[in-house]
């Protein structure tokens, strides 16, 4: 993969590393058991940062253009990473849990800017765009079905249930997508027989779904390939 700012290859397992142990550092962060255990993680935090800071800080004084390095996406996300925002945090419960979401945010996508399956993956998207938004417009259209239909054919019987249309959809996104959490069940035959429509249509839309990301991603590999 390019990179706007050059590394070793050995510097960059490093950096690779040391995100591996910031995402391990933050599961850690809440087991209870280990509560406390807060003023390590909190030096530990500060220690990655202090890391993340200094690469940064090379990746720009390395790079030929340190504008493009700095506005480009991985010099953005090193960038977030870099900022102190853990110091504002203070005992704000709240300012805190924010945090944390940004930083597993910014941390995976430090990480997804150094796999170089990701941009393959990007590629294989854009190639597969108008096939998954056909898949998509299709899947809604049948949501959209399947949930009005069964709050209409079980309202009755299960009225607390399938309280409103929102129930039936939920249903629907639920099955469609195979999970199957089984909180909503029809009862009725109808309901039943569209269930069982739905089951299927799902498998079809799971189905439809790999085979255009797995063509996507044929074709992105031999673009690659080519290059």
């Amino acid at each position: 993969m390019t990179k706007p700012s050059p590394f070793s290859e050995r510097t960059e397992r490093a950096v690779i590393a040391v995100i591996c142990v910031d995402l391990v550092l933050q599961a850690a962060e809440t087991i209870h058991a280990l509560a406390d255990a807060a003023t390590v993680f909190f030096w530990a935090r500060v220690g990655i940062w202090l890391l993340y800071a200094v690469e940064w800080w090379i990746r720009i004084r390395r790079a030929e253009d340190w504008r493009k390095y700095a506005f480009s996406f991985m010099g953005i996300v090193d960038f977030l990473a870099a900022l102190p925002l853990w110091a504002f945090t203070g005992f704000d419960l709240k300012a805190l849990r924010a945090f944390r979401l940004f930083r597993l945010f910014v941390t995976t996508a430090k990480l997804a800017a150094r796999t170089s399956a990701v941009p393959k993956l990007a590629r294989a998207f854009r190639l597969a765009l108008d096939e998954a938004g056909a898949l998509f417009a299709g899947t809604c259209i049948i949501v959209v079905t399947a949930g009005f239909g069964m709050y209409h054919l079980e309202q009755a019987v299960q009225p607390e249930v399938f309280g409103s249309v929102y129930d039936g959809l939920w249903w629907a996104v639920v099955t469609l997508t195979t999970v199957g959490y089984g909180d909503i069940q029809p009862v009725t035959a109808g309901g039943r027989i569209l269930a069982t429509v739905a089951m299927f249509a799902g498998i079809g839309v799971i189905g439809s779904a790999c085979g255009i990301m797995a063509d996507a991603l044929r074709e992105a590999g031999a673009g690659e390939e080519g290059v």
